[in-house]
């Protein structure tokens, strides 16, 4: 039985995951992106895979199922998540006291979550500043994705399989069935399909608004925390140049987390010190130099580094925090995923919603993050 076609509109981590699983199951693919592959969030993410302290129950699942997916994807050859473990450093006895909840709270025994010494984390990173160290907690099946090998990679097989890709095509117009896009030349080309799946980020309220459709994501601009407050979208993530003692784990203490990079160097950022900023506002190139110091408190071995990339994106953030994947329409043409997890949760999204795209089932995961829980009464 022949496949529906199908457009997706986004190349970043969700898309090209999409894309990827979709043809790899025989649909006839074309993706769109207003960019390059993984040039947009995608390229300005911190990239920590896990399912760690996350709230409600539900989504906590959701990202665990998505290192899951990661591990599977590993073992059949995937070369951009790195299983490195996550060691949670506590620089204090009040924060050692913290991590003893916080290890508590994830509820799978699989995942592997403890409690470890002083002595142990020295062990486990034995570059870190002793000093620093009270106690820790490891969490060993988390890791980090290179996202950008990751898009690339995806975007490769789907392409191998019969897929095509328009780079640099905005999407002026949606309907069923039909996608209108512009190229950076002010050409206008029409591309019909069976199906359409939106996975643009940000720029996903937009496009569907030409038809007619009010998605409820966050306008970034408008973002507020729960007492009213402005909270930035801005996310913020820094590379130092090569380390010759990188760490081998992805680590987190108060106001910064480190990870090796894919340079060699180290990634680091700490998002409510990134956030506190616009993108537009001179102020946030002072985080780089700010979070490269605590870093080096931690992990000396920095200091004879400097900062060779900065990246800024901003968090896509549906209205109540969590993700959507649904159908958008009554006609079930068009399928939208927005999800601040996108990293964690892409191998996971891709393949449930390519089984209900393709063979109408939704996955009992995906049941609490339709668009239904909007509705008013």
């Amino acid at each position: 039985m022949n496949q529906p076609s199908v457009i997706v509109i986004g190349a970043g981590v969700i898309g090209s995951s999409i894309a990827a699983e979709l043809t790899r199951r025989g649909s006839t693919v074309t993706i769109v992106d207003a960019a390059e592959a993984g040039s947009g969030t995608s390229s300005a993410t911190f990239a920590w895979i896990n399912g760690n302290d996350k709230s409600p129950e539900a989504y906590s699942l959701l990202n665990f199922l998505g290192v899951q997916a990661y591990e599977r994807e590993a073992q059949r050859g995937g070369r951009w998540f790195h299983q490195t473990g996550m060691i949670q450093v506590a620089q204090s006895e009040k924060e050692a006291q913290k991590l003893e909840g916080n290890v508590a709270r994830i509820a799978w025994g699989e995942y592997g979550a403890r409690l470890v010494t002083r002595a142990e984390v020295l062990e486990l990173e034995p570059s870190l500043n002793p000093t620093n160290v009270v106690a820790g907690a490891i969490y060993p099946r988390e890791g980090w994705v290179d996202v950008e090998t990751m898009c690339h990679t995806l975007l490769d097989r789907a392409a191998q399989s019969g897929a095509t890709f328009f780079p640099f095509r905005t999407v002026s117009e949606i309907g069923q069935n039909y996608v209108t896009t512009v190229d950076a030349d002010g050409h206008t080309s029409r591309i019909d399909a069976d199906l359409v799946v939106v996975a643009a980020g940000n720029g996903t309220r937009s496009i569907l608004a030409t038809a007619g459709i009010d998605f409820p994501l966050l306008d970034p601009s408008q973002n507020t925390d729960a007492a009213g407050e402005p909270e930035s979208s801005v996310g913020i993530i820094s590379t130092t140049g090569r380390v010759d003692s990188g760490v081998r784990h992805f680590i987190r203490a108060s106001g910064i987390a480190l990870r090796p990079a894919r340079n060699g160097g180290i990634t680091f950022a700490d998002h409510p010190t990134g956030g506190k900023w616009a993108k537009t506002d001179p102020q946030i190139w002072t985080v780089p130099g700010l979070l490269l110091e605590r870093a080096r408190e931690l992990y000396p071995a920095l200091r004879d580094v400097a900062v060779e990339s900065v990246h800024l994106g901003t968090r896509v953030l549906p209205k109540d925090g969590l993700t959507i994947a649904d159908w958008v329409d009554e006609g079930r043409s068009i399928y939208t995923v927005a999800t601040h997890s996108g990293v964690t949760l892409a191998p996971h999204l891709a393949a449930t919603v390519a089984d209900e795209l393709l063979g109408g089932s939704r996955h009992e995961s995906l049941a609490p993050f339709g668009l239904a829980r909007f509705a008013t009464v």
